[in-house]
């Protein structure tokens, strides 16, 4: 039996990522501002005195996405967790085929529901348990003044 060099999940994993399961409804990152069909009934979050502030969204098929935004507006980082996997495409935007070439280039190495992409200015992590998916993304150079990447949830 041949040995695959990328494991069946792995590569269904980086499929699902390419074409995502909801409609882009969120500002992208590295973006200013809110999408033009943002979610009306998302309010903003302020935690550490408004050092991190993020909109929280979810949508239609249960899937909760939030958007860190900086004092200027500008999408520094997001997060997603749901019963599917969210529209990666969608959320990052500009820096999806950076994420999309890391991912392809390190399948594999991170484990079979493990993905970890570090791409210049780029990091993505995305996990999948048990039909649960969940993960976050940032630019590193963009993270405000006293947050770091374990802010972001």
């Amino acid at each position: 039996m041949k040995k695959n060099s990328i494991p069946y999940y792995a590569a269904t994993g980086l499929a699902m990522l390419a074409i995502g399961t909801t409609s882009p409804a969120h500002a992208q990152l590295g973006a200013t501002g809110r999408a033009v069909n943002a979610p009306q009934g998302d309010a903003l979050v302020r935690l550490q005195g408004g050092l991190v502030q993020y909109h929280e969204a979810t949508d239609a098929h249960g899937i909760v996405v939030r958007e860190y935004v900086d004092s200027n507006g500008d999408v520094y980082a997001v997060s997603w967790r749901g019963p599917a996997m969210a529209n990666v495409q969608a959320l990052l935007g500009t820096y999806f085929d950076t994420f999309r070439e890391g991912a392809s280039a390190s399948a594999g190495d991170a484990g079979l529901h493990t993905a970890h992409v570090v791409r210049g200015d780029l990091v993505v992590e995305n996990h999948v348990r048990l039909r649960e998916f969940s993960g976050r993304a940032w630019l590193t150079s963009a993270l405000p003044p006293g947050v770091s990447a374990a802010d972001i949830e």
